[in-house]
């Protein structure tokens, strides 16, 4: 039985999400971030995170290629998360 195939373009921008593994318990496995720093998604993260929450910061839209649920990866510079990206 094959898995259906899961689109890993990023679906605020068009661009293709890197995969990214990060050694921490919570993202142990393969994921699929969009390191676009020009993606709308990102772009008004930063508004709408200081608006509502008072601090510096934004997020990028992670996929879960196992189970296909996205998520936001909270991020306070553009370069967090970076040194996971594989390949």
């Amino acid at each position: 039985m094959t898995q259906p195939s899961i689109d890993t373009n990023c679906p605020h921008c068009g661009q293709p999400m890197c995969r990214w593994t990060y050694p921490d318990l919570q993202y142990d496995e393969l994921r699929y971030v969009c390191f676009n720093d020009e993606c709308g998604y990102y772009v008004r993260g930063w508004a709408f995170i200081e608006e509502h929450y008072k601090t510096k910061a934004s997020y990028r839209h992670m996929l879960d290629p196992q189970s296909g649920q996205t998520m936001p990866l909270r991020v306070k510079t553009a370069v967090d998360f970076r040194d996971g990206i594989e390949g």
